[in-house]
């Protein structure tokens, strides 16, 4: 396109929004009350209703979930949920050494990134092989994770209206343990979980935390449920490009927190 006929067509319309009576945009705009804002959906109640319509959201998403009442149990839970999974490839494969390369390999975030403590002792004791993605772009590295069946993370934020999670990958929470596993469990302190995202953007900004989580996180992913893909005809395949399960444990540490333990 010309410089003319582009300056053409700028003038074209400035002409046509100038005239008194177009419709858009309005002559006046304000700023939307809080009140009037626009949300993808509403969560009202208490931690618990607002852990169990989470927990509602991200089935209909196709994850599951469970809610415990303490971080001992939720240990207790992902510890269970691990070997449940360990113990399905097995069953599955009909041959005499079921046996393979990375049942027992877990893509993990850093300990100390993780709300559960203890996790990754009790993992290991169990002799699974727990793997802290650090460069993806090494070979080596690569070839580490490649067989791993299973991802743990923590999450960010989660919202309740949604069954979404918010995942900031940075230093030592590896994106890879969320995306490359066939199988990812989430942990869920019920502190994290907000009605919506605009509730948890409005907190981050009121505490000013949001620019440094931004400026920290390598990226942001907003994560509802395993990954789906659909064709033309709106046929549903799971586990295209992520995990095919999510699962996640629901455990109210605010008592934790409110007792300094």
């Amino acid at each position: 396109m010309s410089l003319s006929a582009r300056d053409d067509i700028l003038n074209r319309l400035r002409t046509a929004l100038g005239q008194p009576e177009t419709r858009f945009p309005p002559p006046e705009t304000r700023r939307l009350t809080s009140d009037e804002r626009m949300t993808v959906g509403r969560a009202a109640g208490d931690r618990w209703a607002l852990a169990r319509r989470f927990g509602a959201e991200l089935e209909t998403l196709h994850g599951t979930f469970e809610v415990v009442e303490t971080v001992a149990e939720a240990r207790m839970a992902a510890i269970g949920r691990l070997q449940m999974w360990v113990t399905e490839d097995l069953a599955a494969r009909r041959t005499e050494r079921p046996e393979q390369p990375g049942d027992r390999d877990v893509l993990i975030w850093s300990p100390d990134a993780l709300p559960i403590d203890g996790l990754t002792p009790a993992l290991s004791d169990l002799e699974f092989r727990l793997i802290e993605p650090v460069n993806l772009h090494d070979s080596d590295e690569r070839a580490r994770v490649r067989h791993a069946r299973a991802g743990i993370t923590g999450v960010d934020a989660a919202f309740a209206a949604t069954g979404t999670v918010v995942l900031g990958a940075a230093l030592r929470k590896s994106r890879a343990a969320s995306l490359t596993p066939f199988r990812h469990l989430l942990l869920v302190p019920i502190s994290r979980i907000y009605p919506t995202a605009e509730a948890w953007m409005a907190k981050m900004r009121q505490d000013g935390t949001l620019t440094d989580f931004l400026r920290e996180s390598r990226n942001v992913a907003f994560v509802s449920g395993p990954s789906k893909s659909a064709d033309l005809e709106g046929i549903l395949t799971m586990g295209v490009h992520g995990p095919k399960i999510v699962h996640a444990v629901i455990f109210d540490d605010i008592e934790a927190m409110i007792r300094g333990g």
